[in-house]
């Protein structure tokens, strides 16, 4: 059965919300009950809940019964599935222990994609779920049909699809076991070179293939923090190590950057990051005489500079950029950004040597590395990330810097005990004698 939370105080209630619905996990409304407000989720494992809100209180509900065992569009997608299905099999507990037990209740819409988690205990392709609709002759077909045009949220969507995690290993972070099960768009399923889903977060839209890129929704506060915290970033230079279709490049450059340098190994990731630019106005190509395509932006005098290859080549193409667009004059590097799970470890030293070879020091003193990473909560609480990446820094800054941690943002659970992590490094240079 779901579980619902029970809630105290109108701080936890916004938190668990805002973090509910980033995953698409949050179910209407918010409930009174007496001094409490009961928030209910789609979320069905209890261990699931508690990695996510480590000590709320929680509890089963019951969804409402469905009426007349017609489809209709309900609330949540358990009650459309229960009354969906009442058509063929009007026994409810054969339904819920044969089938909805089954059938995966968390999906993330990203137009025009209805993307489904994929797990082995509920997924569409679940043996359970073939043997259920082969017994009762249930078409498939016209099940995803229904699906997206009788389910008030999936409506205007055209296309399912079932997802699986990452796989760790892979460097451009592609979507290996994303799935089409349906389209209803009249395009066949083993063609998607034409799909490009988008998303506005923080009113910027961003945009990408989802059988070639990842995308996560959980990043929205960390990019909200980004705006809200570093206006400093405004008319000075920006370096994103690991840029994908902009996730934090947007952010920036919405701050008002003067220069931001991105670098990306997946071609489809900047093909996806050049539709973000046609989807927020402002911006147009420009071509240098090497032919290479940059965006310039000529109220703001702001330039974003994308190269789709590995940032080791970072050094050689800001020297280019100085020796070409500024005489050789050096950059004012305010912040990097080092955005690659589970670790950005490769990119630490590259970015000293950006910042030791690129960097104005007089003009810009302060430069701020923005350090993404898993970590397993003991070495959060405990401080020993902190530490640990302090003197890997030191030691790669062979005493020229000084390094200063000044936040450690947790951005969502990556899997039990482990978080996805931003850490705020300052760097100075190194006061001599």
């Amino acid at each position: 059965m779901p579980l619902e939370i029970v809630a105290k105080d109108s701080v936890t209630i916004k938190a668990i919300k805002t973090a509910l619905e980033a995953e698409s996990l949050f179910v209407k409304p918010i409930i009174k009950e007496d001094s409490y407000r009961i928030i209910r989720t789609s979320i069905d494992e209890p261990k699931e809940l508690i990695s996510m809100f480590p000590g709320v209180e929680f509890r089963e509900y019951q969804l409402a019964p469905s009426r007349n065992g017609l489809p209709v569009n309900g609330r949540d997608i358990l009650s459309f599935h229960r009354e969906y299905f009442s058509q063929y099999v009007k026994d409810s507990q054969i339904v819920e222990e044969e089938l909805l037990n089954y059938l995966p209740t968390k999906y993330s819409i990203y137009p025009p994609m209805l993307l489904f988690n994929n797990s082995e205990k509920k997924s569409l392709l679940h043996e359970k779920v073939h043997k259920f609709f082969s017994n009762y002759n249930i078409d498939r077909t016209q099940y995803y049909s229904h699906l997206l045009n009788d389910f008030a949220p999936f409506k205007e969507l055209t296309i399912i699809a079932i997802n699986k995690p990452i796989l760790v290993e892979d460097t451009l972070r592609q979507p290996h076991n994303l799935k089409l099960l349906y389209r209803d768009d009249g395009q066949p399923l083993d063609e998607f070179d034409d799909i490009w889903c988008q998303v506005a977060q923080n009113e910027i839209i961003q945009v990408w293939n989802p059988m070639y890129t990842m995308f996560s929704r959980g990043n929205i506060k960390e990019k909200k923090r980004v705006l809200d915290t570093f206006q400093d970033v405004e008319a000075n230079d920006v370096v994103d190590l690991y840029c994908g279709i902009g996730y934090f490049t947007f952010s920036y450059l919405k701050l008002g950057c003067r220069n931001l340098f991105g670098f990306e190994l997946n071609p489809w990731s900047v093909k996806g990051l050049w539709k973000g630019f046609d989807a927020n106005d402002g911006f147009i190509p420009k071509t240098d005489n090497k032919g290479s395509v940059s965006r310039y932006r000529g109220d703001k005098e702001q330039y974003c500079h994308i190269y789709n290859e590995n940032n080791e080549m970072s050094d050689q193409r800001l020297q280019e950029f100085r020796n070409q667009s500024t005489s050789g004059e050096l950059l004012k590097i305010r912040h990097i950004n080092l955005g690659l799970l589970p670790s950005s470890q490769q990119g630490w030293p590259v970015a000293l040597r950006l910042l030791g070879s690129h960097n104005n020091w007089d003009v810009c003193s302060l430069s701020t590395l923005h350090i993404h990473e898993n970590v397993s909560i003991e070495e959060i609480n405990d401080g020993s990330f902190v530490k640990q990446t302090i003197t890997k820094l030191e030691i790669l800054g062979a005493t020229r810097y000084q390094f200063n941690s000044t936040h450690l943002e947790k951005i969502k659970t990556f899997a039990p005990d482990v978080w996805h992590i931003c850490l705020d490094v300052d760097v100075t240079l190194a006061a001599t004698d």
